[in-house]
């Protein structure tokens, strides 16, 4: 766990420089748990809605393609987030987009169950990281104590 607590403060490092870093870290929470949203409404309303109106659910999500933007402001939102002091959040995070991707909870490929499981897994990996003495570390090395 302390190599992966020097390596987050690495990346972290190496990131601050980047103006955009700057910009968007104030949002990186709104990113990650905004874009789950997005795609768990997708897939919401593609499951309750009836069939006649999958086609503007089609345009508003695939043709205007705002499934990919939050496909990608998740990304983005969760490699932020990993190097924040919020990265207490991002297993929850994993947890919900493993439960996206296998919502309607029928047709489930193996590739979904295998890309659910690895989000798990990652998930569960990092909320141990989250629970170590290695994740209460500032930005100077050294450990914040809570009372």
């Amino acid at each position: 766990m302390q190599q992966f607590s020097v390596v987050l403060q690495e990346t972290r490092k190496w990131f601050q420089p980047f103006r955009l870093y700057g910009v968007l870290a104030p949002f990186e929470l709104h990113l990650l748990f905004g874009a789950l949203g997005i795609q768990f409404l997708y897939e919401l309303l593609y499951a309750i809605l009836p069939r006649s109106s999958h086609h503007a659910l089609i345009v508003i999500f695939l043709t205007i393609p705002l499934l990919m933007i939050a496909q990608y402001a998740f990304w983005i939102g969760a490699w932020m987030t990993l190097v924040s002091g919020n990265v207490k959040y991002l297993p929850y995070a994993l947890w919900i987009n493993a439960f996206v991707i296998l919502f309607p909870f029928k047709n489930i490929g193996l590739g979904g169950l295998v890309g659910a499981l690895v989000y798990v897994g990652l998930g569960y990996a990092l909320f141990r990281y989250t629970a170590s003495a290695y994740a209460n570390v500032n930005h100077s090395g050294r450990e914040i104590h809570k009372f």
